[in-house]
């Protein structure tokens, strides 16, 4: 049973060693990303609508390595185009700042978490409100050379209830990013 015990030991230490990790300055630097994003959203004014929806953006971030093997990111993300959530409904401004923990997988793989505070405008049948909220998510950054990446996460939006002149308005978005960026 020790042997048992002390060769599990042995294998869980070379799992997380330093040296089983890729060196994490290479995801280390400023990054811009275009990203094509799907959203699914969920919105409540007079009556509750769910809707699916595209829009396109640009994600701005700087990594910092901490570690051999750990990268905190801090960005900022905008959506370029408004999108319709309702039929009397449309999302506009999007836009949101984050901080992005992250783990190297290997030379060129990187997950990641992501909590962002994020802000939008809502135009509701005329009635403009400002809307801010929080959104987490997960997701993975794949390098093809040394400045050239692809990206994809998940990212669930929750904006808090907003009282408006029409009533009181609640929404909700997941949204799936994919993404192509270039590190300078």
């Amino acid at each position: 049973m020790k042997k048992l015990l002390i060769a599990a030991t042995a294998a869980a230490a070379t799992l997380v060693a330093p040296q089983a990790f890729a060196q994490a300055k290479n995801f280390q630097g400023f990054s811009v990303t275009a990203a094509v994003n799907a959203n699914n959203n969920s919105a409540e004014l007079a009556n509750k609508v769910d809707a699916s929806r595209g829009n396109v953006g640009v994600i701005a971030q700087y990594d910092f390595s901490v570690g051999s093997a750990f990268v905190v990111g801090l960005g900022a993300s905008l959506a370029l185009n408004d999108f319709d959530i309702a039929s009397n409904a449309k999302l506009q401004n999007a836009n949101s700042v984050f901080i992005a923990p992250g783990v190297a997988i290997n030379d060129q793989t990187l997950i990641y978490g992501k909590i962002a505070s994020i802000t939008a405008k809502a135009d509701l049948s005329g009635t403009s409100a400002d809307i801010s909220g929080i959104g987490y998510g997960i997701g993975a950054r794949y390098f093809t050379n040394k400045n050239v990446f692809f990206q994809g996460e998940y990212v669930f939006n929750k904006y808090d209830d907003k009282k408006t002149s029409v009533g009181t308005f609640k929404n909700q978005t997941g949204v799936l990013t994919l993404g192509v960026g270039y590190k300078f």
